[in-house]
Order: structure tokens, then C-alpha cells, then sequence
């Protein structure tokens, strides 16, 4: 077997193909179809994820102060105005010693401060919720931007996207983004030993 007459160094080599070689063009897709495509620029966040304060118990929706004092022994009582959950928010807004039953995820209404935990309040009767510990303002509640702040890289130049970054991106408020097109591909099969599609040997 002979040997190669020159040899060249792997830099000279990728120097030779970068300057006969062009970059593909890019193309706009829709966030649902990007998955498994190379992001052709870089993408910030429109809005911030949540944009809204969230909890993150279930539990009640209330003025964290209204609790304060509250103990097994000698409980604090406040009135059920109504019920919050994900996609299906309190409309109104509620004042000390009013709480909301509240769902992990969903907004926080207004006037709220924070989230007592399930397990701290018991309800009675269909209009009051019994509380056996205080909540301090603050408390079991996401802010505004917890995941995801506005203007934050959520997608960089060159990554191949995945489900997830799909579903960031649509969260963010992006309905399409820029994509490397996908290169044209030819084969050419020379010789007798390749058998056409569909042939079995004899």
C-alpha cells in the first residue's frame, strides 16, 4: 500500500475548507417546528417568565400580617373570598383577613403578600379558613420574573434546539425563530457490491 505523497497539518486543512466553503443561509421556522434545528442568532426574552407573582404551595392566598399570632391553641379566622388556580386566576382583590384558596402556580391575587400552607389552615364551613400558624409577608410566593427575567439569553447563536428550549422560547414570548437551513444533500453510489433498494442476494 503506498503512503501519501505530502501530508498537510489539521489547521491548514480546516483553514483550506472554511475558505472554500460559504456558511448555510438561515431561514424563520415557527417555535413549534425548531426543535432539532441549529439556532442561526441569538434570542432574548421578550417578557419575563411568570409575569406574574405565583405560589408555590397550595395552601391560601392572603395578608401575610392577618395571620400573625395565629397558633394551634389560639387560631386566627379569615374569610374565603373565592379561589385561585393555574390559568384560572382570582379576579379580585383581597384585604386583611380575607384569604384564597390557591393552587401551586397560580397567581397570587391582588393584595396578597403570601401563601399560608395547606397543612396550616383548615377549612370551616364554606366561607372561613381556620389558621393554626403566621405567615410572614413574602412567604411561599415566586416573583415576577423568577425563571426567566426580560431581556435574559435564552437561546445562543449555534445551539441545536431541543423540546425544551421550544417550549422556553414560546414562553417567552417568541413565535418563531431563526434557524440554519438545512443543507441539500447528494448521493452518488458507484460500484457493483451496493445492491438497489429493496434487492435481496441471491
Amino acid at each position: 500500500m503506498r503512503g501519501f505523497r505530502e501530508r498537510t497539518t489539521v489547521e491548514d486543512a480546516v483553514a483550506l475548507l472554511e475558505r472554500r466553503t460559504t456558511a448555510l443561509a438561515t431561514e424563520s421556522v415557527a417555535v413549534r417546528d425548531a426543535a432539532g434545528r441549529v439556532a442561526a442568532e441569538e434570542v432574548r426574552a421578550r417578557v419575563p417568565v411568570p409575569h406574574f407573582a405565583r405560589a408555590t404551595m397550595d395552601g391560601w392566598a392572603v395578608v401575610g400580617e392577618s395571620t400573625f399570632g395565629a397558633t394551634t391553641y389560639a387560631p386566627a379566622s379569615l374569610r374565603v373570598v373565592g379561589d385561585a388556580r393555574p390559568g384560572r386566576p382570582y379576579s379580585g382583590a383581597i384585604r386583611f383577613g380575607e384569604a384564597v384558596a390557591i393552587a401551586t402556580g397560580a397567581p397570587v391575587p391582588a393584595g396578597a403578600d403570601a401563601v399560608l400552607m395547606a397543612e396550616h389552615g383548615e377549612r370551616v364551613g364554606t366561607d372561613a379558613v381556620r389558621v393554626s400558624e403566621p405567615v410572614p409577608p413574602g412567604k411561599h410566593v415566586g416573583p415576577v420574573g423568577e425563571d426567566v427575567q426580560a431581556g435574559d439569553v435564552v437561546v445562543r447563536k449555534g445551539r441545536v434546539l431541543r423540546p425544551q428550549d421550544a417550549g422556553v422560547l414560546a414562553s417567552v414570548g417568541v413565535a418563531a425563530v431563526a434557524v440554519v437551513r438545512r443543507p441539500t444533500v447528494r448521493v452518488l453510489i458507484t460500484g457493483d457490491e451496493l445492491m438497489p433498494p429493496g434487492s435481496a442476494p441471491e
